[in-house]
């Protein structure tokens, strides 16, 4: 059983659900009811004849009003965008899927490899990566590394359509310009700043900021003085063209005083060997390379609301 619920019912129901707790949609949904809900929610087979809760509606939605965790998994590709959610109470799984007008909603059986079966087409299975990498860093040098990667990523398309060779060193300002431009719409750079909030920093005039990256290892010193990717990252800027999928995965949980923690990966898709994550942490961003394997592992682990360290 399943009942397809609108925004404007969520809110009407959580007069239902006086306790729910701050991971329930049925205190995070805000849309202002327009008077026809009772009716409707009637019709769905949600609310009785006095405008109580009928069986079926409450065992299917009890477990949405205090869950002990929930997570939040979008999937934007060229052609659609799609939007799932699971809340964890007493040991079983209940999905939530954006429909386009609100929410379907069915208890899950088991674990959330249901939902992966279904998303089987939709993202990439190969145990293979092109790079391996993985290291953590400050918000800054993040986006610094990924200005560098964009710029190399720039010359090798330009070479693909001119034919002609291209150099994958750098200076400092080259990638500063780049970055302060904001000209490359596929850039990773400008796509973690600006589904994580962020803005580009300007470094143009600051022509040390790549010094904590050249510490670090990601980027070094040519013969010549200029700069260039050390190989596995250099690997990845030529083989990460276009990115064709981004996923965002959201992990939620109480903390004290009633109020949520989150965990959050981004994660961008070119084809079925370049795929990068970017997760969210205390000490910074955590980038990745993964796998097609790499990617659905942590896509399920999602969907079953792990536990995670505050």
């Amino acid at each position: 059983m399943s009942y397809q619920l609108s925004p404007t019912e969520i809110t009407y129901l959580a007069s239902q659900f006086p306790s729910a707790n701050p991971l329930s949609p049925f205190v995070n949904n805000k849309k202002e009811p327009n008077g026809s809900e009772e009716a409707s929610l009637k019709e769905k087979g949600v609310l009785d004849g006095n405008g109580h809760l009928t069986d079926g509606a409450s065992a299917l939605l009890s477990p949405l009003a205090s869950p002990e965790r929930c997570a939040r998994v979008i999937i934007q590709k060229p052609f659609c965008l799609l939007e799932k959610y699971t809340y964890l109470a007493d040991g079983k799984l209940t999905l939530a899927e954006s429909d386009g007008t609100g929410l379907v909603i069915t208890p899950l059986e088991g674990d959330g490899q249901q939902i992966m079966d279904v998303l089987d087409d939709f993202l990439p299975h190969s145990t293979i990566k092109n790079a391996d990498f993985s290291l953590t860093l400050q918000p800054k040098d993040a986006l610094a590394l990924l200005g560098a990667i964009d710029l190399c990523r720039l010359r090798v398309l330009s070479a693909v359509s001119s034919g002609e060779e291209v150099s994958l060193s750098f200076t400092p300002s080259e990638v500063a310009d780049l970055l302060a431009s904001q000209s490359f719409a596929n850039g990773l750079a400008r796509g973690l700043a600006a589904n994580c909030g962020m803005e580009l920093p300007d470094f143009r005039g600051d022509d040390g900021f790549l010094d904590g990256l050249k510490e670090q290892g990601s980027v070094v010193k040519t013969e010549n003085g200029r700069l260039t990717l050390a190989p596995e990252y250099r690997l990845f800027a030529t083989s990460f063209m276009i990115y064709d999928s981004l996923i965002l995965l959201e992990a939620f949980q109480l903390a004290d005083e009633n109020k949520v923690a989150a965990s959050m990966d981004l994660i961008f898709v070119s084809g079925m060997h370049d795929i990068a994550a970017f997760s969210a942490g205390p000490g910074g961003f955590e980038i990745t390379s993964l796998s097609g394997a790499d990617l659905r592992a942590r896509l399920k682990a999602t969907f079953d609301c792990p536990s995670f360290d505050l």
